[in-house]
This record gives C-alpha cells, sequence and structure tokens, in this order.
C-alpha cells in the first residue's frame, strides 16, 4: 500500500478507529497552506466510486475533481458517534459561505440493508440535511468502496445496533417567571418514524403542560458545543432520536437558568462536556455499561463493564470500542489531504481546512 497514513475503522461497539499517523496536529503542509488534521505527507489519489444518493441519483466521486470534496462513513441507527459526525457537518455545510460552489460533503452508509435510498431519503429529509447521503442496491457494492478506503464493517454490531440502555430525552419549559418544568422520557418509547413532536407531546401529557408555547422560542440541545441553542420549529419534524432534546423558552425568560440538556437519570451529576462527559453518580448507583451519561442503581447491570470504554483513556492512535471515527477530506485533485479522527473535531478548524484546499 502507497499510502504515508494508514487509516481504518472497525465497527464494534459503534466504530473503532486503527491507523499509523506521521504527522497530525496545526501544521504547514507542503503547499505552504496550514492545515489543522492529520495531513498525507505523500497523498494518496481517493479511490474512486459510484453510489446513488438519496434521491436514487447516481453520485460518481472522479465527478468532483475541481472541488474539496468531505467523505465521511456513517450509519443512520447509530446511537452516537455517526450522530456527531453528521451534526458537525450540518455545521460545515451551513457555514461553507462562499465556499459552497467549491465543496461537496458525501456521508457513506456502512450498513446497506438498512440505510437504503428510501431510508436516507426519508433520515436526510427529517434531519434537513441537504447534502448527498450514499448507499447502493447491492451491498457487495459497498464493500468494494469498504475495502478501497479500508474500512472494515463489523457486521455483528451493525445488526446488534440499539440506543444505550434506559436513554432519556428531555423536554423543558421555561416561563416568563424563569419557573421550569423538566419532563425526562426514555427513548425507547420512541420508534420510527416517531418525530419530535411526538416526543413534544408525550412530555405535555406526562408534564401536566397545559398552557399554550405559542409564541415561544425553541432551544435543542447542542451535544458538541454543550449548549442550547434556538432552532426553527422545523426542528419538530426531525425523528425522535436518543439524543434529540428540546426546550421552550418564554420572552424574556433566562435561558442561562435553563438545565442541561444531558444529566445522569436524576441520580447523579455530569463531569466535564461534550465528547468527554460523564456521570459521577450518587451513593448506591452506577454507570450502566456502555453509557457514560446514565447512573442506575448497583447491580442491576449484567453487562460486562470490562467491554466499556472511558472517554478519558482514548487517544490520537489508540482508540478503545466506538466513539471514533475518521472523516477525510480530499483536495482538488481528488488526493486525500487531511484526516479528522474521532467525533469531537473542532468544527471552526475543520472549516479553516476547507478553505485553504479550496484556496489552493
Amino acid at each position: 500500500m502507497n499510502e504515508v497514513i494508514f487509516l481504518r475503522i472497525n465497527i464494534f461497539s459503534c466504530l473503532v478507529v486503527s491507523f499509523i499517523l506521521l504527522s497530525s496536529g496545526c501544521i504547514q503542509s507542503n503547499n505552504n497552506i496550514e492545515l489543522f488534521g492529520t495531513e498525507y505527507k505523500n497523498p494518496p489519489d481517493a479511490p474512486d466510486f459510484t453510489l446513488l444518493n438519496q434521491d436514487g441519483e447516481s453520485v460518481t466521486l472522479s465527478d468532483y475533481s475541481g472541488k474539496v470534496v468531505v467523505v465521511a462513513f456513517i450509519y443512520t441507527s447509530c446511537p452516537d458517534v455517526c450522530l456527531a459526525i453528521s451534526s458537525n457537518l450540518a455545521w460545515i455545510y451551513a457555514n461553507l459561505g462562499e465556499y459552497s460552489d467549491d465543496v461537496e460533503i458525501l456521508s457513506i452508509t456502512i450498513d446497506p440493508a438498512r440505510d437504503t435510498v428510501e431510508r436516507f431519503a426519508f433520515w436526510t429529509e427529517a434531519n434537513g440535511y441537504e447534502w448527498n447521503h450514499l448507499s447502493a442496491e447491492r451491498s457487495s457494492t459497498l464493500v468494494n468502496v469498504w475495502n478501497d478506503w479500508n474500512i472494515v464493517v463489523d457486521n455483528e454490531h451493525i445488526e446488534a445496533s440499539t440506543p444505550p440502555e434506559d436513554t432519556i430525552n428531555r423536554v423543558v419549559f421555561l416561563n416568563s417567571s424563569n419557573e421550569t418544568i423538566v419532563v425526562d422520557i426514555l427513548n425507547n418509547n420512541f420508534q420510527h418514524p416517531d418525530t419530535v413532536t411526538d416526543l413534544d407531546n408525550k412530555a405535555r401529557d406526562l408534564g401536566d403542560v397545559n398552557f399554550s408555547t405559542d409564541g415561544w422560542g425553541l432551544m435543542n440541545w447542542n451535544h458538541t458545543s454543550w449548549a442550547w441553542q434556538e432552532v426553527g420549529e422545523d426542528y419538530l419534524e426531525q425523528y425522535a432520536t436518543h439524543d434529540k432534546h428540546l426546550a421552550w423558552v418564554a420572552s424574556g425568560a433566562n435561558t442561562s437558568l435553563l438545565p442541561l440538556g444531558v444529566d445522569c437519570n436524576g441520580h447523579g451529576w455530569v463531569m466535564g462536556e461534550g465528547g468527554s462527559a460523564h456521570c459521577m453518580c450518587d451513593e448506591g448507583y452506577e454507570r450502566p455499561d456502555g453509557n457514560w451519561l446514565g447512573c442506575i442503581l448497583i447491580g442491576t447491570d449484567d453487562s460486562n463493564s470490562s467491554d466499556s470504554v472511558n472517554p478519558h483513556e482514548e487517544s490520537l492512535g489508540e482508540y478503545g470500542v466506538g466513539h471514533s471515527t475518521v472523516t477525510f477530506i480530499l483536495d482538488k485533485q481528488t488526493r486525500k489531504r487531511v484526516a479528522w479522527t474521532g467525533i469531537d473535531w473542532n468544527v471552526q478548524e475543520f472549516l479553516l481546512d476547507i478553505q485553504a484546499l479550496s484556496s489552493e
């Protein structure tokens, strides 16, 4: 293999990244531009492919020669890491500005059994994602793409993919007197194609919220920035995945008084933010295996805790089980120029890499 950087993903708890890094961090490239991601010393040509997007149209990588191309590998039923990657890409897409004509984003599934063209059509519309999400009529077509890009898929994990146990959706109502109603609902109360509207309605029933929120502001919890952010009411039409949390805020209310969008099931407190966040559980409670943002009674979790991963123990070249992947940025010659690993990459710096390569 003639690539200086070897990149490989194992999907085990969600994704495992194994690769050899010969340069990393914010460095000076061979073309005198500053790149923040992990740069290839001798950029190899990106393997070409032709796949189908969410509209059933053929998309060929080499057709984008002359553009900067972002390539990510995701799947829609992934409970955590892929959702974060797609959220990051949504921010990038929305902030391309004057570079939008020079950049293409491609998300490729690693779960063709479920991520059909029809599934992607629904999923992208529900989440407001406008870039190409790619699948294929034959799984063998995608297998060839994975092999060409050094992607290894653990089918057993894909088949067993479910959100973490006891994950909770949170709905908050903050009135003009800064009084708060918080309603937490187990995510397993929702299934495809339930929407955030269904979540909102259920929270109103459970919380006995019988007042109108017409004219109130709508916010959702951003797992990357670890803060509430304003959103439009089209957010209510998105699919009610386990990471969707919303808040209704009355005019004049102090939004700084909103509780965190994620906590520890009421039995602990959160230390850290974003991908480093984890629960410090109250006495008598422990984190369930694989779910670092939850607390359950000690002794009620039968899974093998040795299979879980502490986010603080992950490092650039040595990832444990899941919660990590790689996103490529290709230059205008369709060469692999930059790789961003994990899910907590800095979106501003990622965008700067895109801008730098677009300006070459």
